[in-house]
């Protein structure tokens, strides 16, 4: 694993003689900064595939090329693991990190869908290397994980109370279950002016342990576009929104999701941006509502954040990175910027 020395605290960096205690509902902060250069630090800044949040506020980033572990401590740790006996590839593709209650990391890698164990050690659990599926081929109602041609972009999305792990591939979605895909769900292929056949973004796209999936689109869209699967059976819908929110500055219609997150009971917590980038927000989207949980004061250029004591989420002073995780009351903000931010949301 690699050395946390490029990276400082939260706590350090603000000369607190000791760590603050997580921010309380309705409040906010920076939990983990990145300073100066090195392997984890740069690529967390960098740009994110998809976080995760765990017990005792341990937060897990996916890079692209690593999955970085955010301790409670302030401290990273690279839990990319590998294949027994293999190096680390250059270029992983990885894409999306879901965490198993065993500690157990699932993660996209170039079409594959792979559980990184605590020791590190790497397991594929569907998909095959190098064989990937067109996104306009036929596709079984069920198949055998191992060997399955899976997308580019296959992402796990979340890990079912029985055990079922929820995935998006492209334009469909599979449930994986005892070594099995069985079809969720597919969406027609379109192709935009530009050719390409529309497609979801796995890493920015959610689910929740019942597996209801909340989809983002690839192409540009707003919130309107995000499409719900929901996990009893009913027929997939777009997101219902209201056609304002209150605190918020322009109608949700021109509001464009960055990052979205279940929060365990059939609605989602969504880190959004307005068409010109003029404010930031985190919304909780539920039940037909959307409530304004934090807003950014702050403009995209602003680069850092110094905000180590709980301040109002709802007049955070630095823009607001763009991964999304939930856990236990808290909504976590990583990714793209050099700082993490931990949103107090209650119980």
């Amino acid at each position: 694993m690699f050395s946390a020395a490029c990276l400082l605290a939260a706590a350090a960096c603000g000369g607190h003689s000791g760590p603050p205690g997580p921010p309380k509902a309705g409040q906010a902060r920076v939990i983990g900064q990145t300073t100066g250069s090195g392997d984890i630090g740069p690529a967390t800044v960098d740009g994110e595939r998809g976080i995760a949040a765990a017990a005792g506020g341990v937060l897990y980033i996916n890079t692209s090329e690593r999955l970085v572990r955010l301790g409670a401590d302030g401290a990273y740790t690279d839990v990319s693991g590998q294949q027994a006996g293999e190096p680390a590839p250059e270029d992983r593709g990885l894409s999306g990190v879901v965490v198993r209650g065993d500690g157990t990391l699932l993660t996209g890698e170039n079409g594959r869908i792979v559980a990184v164990a605590p020791s590190g050690r790497l397991t594929v659990l569907a998909g095959t290397a190098g064989h990937l599926r067109s996104l306009t081929a036929s596709l079984a109602n069920s198949a055998p994980a191992t060997g399955f041609r899976l997308t580019n972009e296959a992402t796990p999305l979340a890990v079912e109370k029985d055990g079922t792990v929820v995935i998006a591939d492209g334009n469909a979605v599979w449930s994986l279950a005892n070594g099995r895909l069985t079809l969720r769900y597919r969406q027609a292929p379109e192709k935009d002016p530009q050719g390409y056949v529309s497609t979801f973004n796995g890493s920015t796209s959610a689910a929740d342990p019942d597996g209801t999936a909340f989809l983002a689109p690839i192409t540009p869209h707003t919130l309107t576009d995000v499409v719900v699967l929901p996990g009893d059976g009913r027929a997939p819908h777009k997101l219902e929104l209201p056609a304002h929110v209150s605190g918020v500055k322009v109608p949700t219609a021109q509001l464009a999701p960055a990052s979205l997150a279940g929060d365990g009971a059939n609605g989602v917590y969504v880190t959004t941006y307005d068409a010109n980038k003029r404010g930031a927000y985190v919304l909780h989207v539920h039940d037909g509502r959307a409530d304004l949980v934090a807003a950014s004061t702050a403009s995209a250029a602003s680069a850092t954040c110094d905000v180590h004591k709980a301040v109002a989420a709802r007049d955070f002073p630095c823009y607001f990175p763009t991964g999304i995780a939930y856990h236990s009351g808290h909504v976590y903000l990583a990714g793209n910027r050099s700082y993490v931010v931990d949103i107090g949301i209650g119980t």
